[in-house]
C-alpha cells in the first residue's frame, strides 16, 4: 500500500509539472489518507490541470469519506473487476505529482524518492456533487510487491508512471482513451525507477534514522 507520500515544490517536482504542462504545486508535506492532495486531471472539455482532490476515493453522501472501505489506494489486480474502479480506470485517470513515499513493515519506515527526478504516480479519481459543492476525491493504483522491496514493504508498491514518456502520459491523462486494456502491462511488480531508500523515525516522521540505501530499477 501507499500510505503517505510528500508534496513538496522542489526542483524535482517542479520539472515534473513542467512536464506535464500544468502550474506547480503546493508545498503541503507528508499527504496521509483522507487529507486535501493535488492530482493532474484532463478534462475533455477543459483540458489538462492540477486540480485538488481528496485522497479517499468513496465519499459517503455528506461528502466525508467512507471509512468503511480503504479507498485511498486501488489495488491493481481489482481495477477491471470491482464495479467501484472499472468505470474510473476507463475514462478517470490522474497522475499524483509526488516527491517520495512512506512505506511502513514490522514497525519500520523508509521514504522512498527516485534520487533525480520526482514521481509521478498513477491514479483514478471521482467527481462528486454534495449540497450542490464538486468534489474530486482520489486513489493511488497499487501493483504487486517487488522482490527487491520485500524488507520494505512485501506487499504492494504504488504505480510509478515514466514521466519521461510523453506518449504513455497523454494516453495515460486522456479521457478519449477508455480501452484501459492498453495499460495492463503497466499494472505489475517491475521496478521502473531508481530508489533511493532513507529509513525514518515514524511514518508521519521524516527524520533520518539510519544510512540511505539505494535500489535500481529493472530493465
Amino acid at each position: 500500500m501507499c500510505g503517505a507520500f510528500a508534496a513538496i515544490s522542489d526542483f524535482k517536482v517542479k520539472n515534473l509539472t513542467l512536464k506535464l504542462g500544468v502550474e506547480d504545486i503546493e508545498s503541503r508535506g507528508i499527504r496521509v489518507p483522507a487529507s486535501n492532495i493535488q492530482i493532474v486531471y484532463e478534462h475533455v472539455e477543459r483540458g489538462r490541470n492540477l486540480i485538488d482532490a481528496k485522497w479517499w476515493l468513496m465519499l459517503e453522501e455528506s461528502g466525508m469519506p467512507n471509512y468503511k472501505y480503504a479507498t485511498f489506494n486501488s489495488r491493481s489486480d481489482k481495477l477491471y473487476s470491482s464495479r467501484l474502479t472499472k468505470g474510473l480506470f476507463q475514462k478517470s485517470r490522474c497522475i499524483i505529482p509526488a516527491s517520495g513515499f512512506i512505506e511502513g513493515q514490522n514497525k519500520k519506515y523508509h521514504y522512498l524518492e527516485n534520487p533525480d527526478n520526482a514521481m509521478a504516480l498513477g491514479g483514478i479519481c471521482k467527481h462528486y456533487k454534495i449540497n450542490d459543492e464538486f468534489i474530486t476525491t482520489a486513489s493511488i493504483i497499487t501493483c504487486p510487491g517487488n522482490p527487491k522491496l520485500k524488507n520494505i514493504h512485501e506487499k504492494s508498491i504504488p504505480l510509478m508512471l515514466n514521466h519521461d514518456d510523453t506518449d504513455l502520459i497523454n494516453m495515460w491523462l486522456s479521457p478519449k482513451i477508455t480501452d484501459s486494456e492498453i495499460f495492463s502491462a503497466l499494472l505489475t511488480n517491475k521496478l521502473n525507477v531508481d530508489l533511493r531508500v532513507t529509513p525514518i523515525k515514524a511514518a508521519r516522521d521524516l527524520t533520518t534514522k539510519g544510512n540511505a540505501f539505494f535500489i535500481s530499477r529493472q530493465h
